[in-house]
C-alpha cells in the first residue's frame, strides 16, 4: 500500500469517527478537513458534520429527567447501603421522618439481636420515572429501579437467616422522592416499596 492510500485511509477513519460522534445530535456545525496527497501534490478537501456548534445550556429551573434519574440512582445506593450497615447518621438527611423511623426501628432490632446485614448492589439494570406531580417543576417524583442485588442477614454467629451469599437477586424498587423547600431545597425519599422479580 503506497503513501497515498494510507493518507486516504486515515482520512476515512477520521470522517467515520466524526460521523458516529454526532449521530442523533442537533445544532451541529460543518467542519472541513484538508491535506495534500503524498507524492502527487493533489489537495484533498472533505466537508463533514462536526460536533455541536455550541454546548447546550441546561436551564436550572426546568426539570431534567436524565439528571434526576442519575441522582435517584446515587440516592438509592446511599440509602440502601446506610440501612444495611446501620449508619443512621448518613441515613437521616436522605429520607423523610416517617421512612427514617421505619428504617431506624429495623436497624435497632438487628442490633439488639446481634444480627448483621450484608448488601451489595451489583447493577442497576433500568430506571424510569413513573409519575410526577408537575411536568415542568415537580416537587414529588416516583421512580422505578430494577437492580441486581445480594442481600444477606446473618445472626450473631454468622449463620444466614435470610438471603443467599452467592445468589444474585433481581429486585424492583419503587421509590417516591419529594423536594423539600427552604434552606436545603433537596430531594428526600418519602416512600419505598421493594419486590423480588
Amino acid at each position: 500500500m503506497n503513501a497515498g492510500w494510507i493518507f486516504l485511509a486515515v482520512v476515512a477513519v477520521v470522517i467515520l469517527s466524526k460521523l458516529f460522534s454526532v449521530l442523533g445530535k442537533e445544532n451541529v456545525k460543518t467542519e472541513k478537513f484538508r491535506g495534500v496527497l503524498p507524492g502527487t501534490g493533489q489537495i484533498v478537501e472533505m466537508t463533514i458534520t462536526g460536533g455541536p456548534a455550541k454546548p447546550e445550556k441546561k436551564d436550572p429551573h426546568v426539570f431534567n429527567e436524565e439528571d434526576f434519574l442519575m441522582g435517584a440512582k446515587m440516592a438509592f445506593n446511599a440509602v440502601v447501603d446506610a440501612f444495611a450497615s446501620g449508619n443512621k447518621e448518613t441515613l437521616k438527611p436522605l429520607v423523610s421522618r416517617k421512612v427514617f423511623e421505619a428504617f431506624f426501628n429495623d436497624i435497632q432490632k438487628r442490633e439488639e439481636n446481634g444480627e448483621k446485614m450484608e448488601f451489595s448492589l451489583i447493577a442497576i439494570n433500568s430506571s424510569k420515572i413513573l409519575s410526577k406531580n408537575d411536568e415542568k417543576k415537580p416537587t414529588r417524583v416516583t421512580v422505578e429501579l430494577v437492580t441486581e442485588q445480594m442481600n444477606v442477614l446473618r445472626d450473631k454467629d454468622g449463620v444466614v437467616l435470610e438471603g443467599d451469599p452467592i445468589q444474585i437477586s433481581l429486585v424492583k424498587d419503587t421509590w417516591t422522592f419529594q423536594k423539600e423547600t427552604g434552606l436545603r431545597s433537596s430531594w428526600i425519599v418519602v416512600a419505598t416499596k421493594s419486590e423480588a422479580i
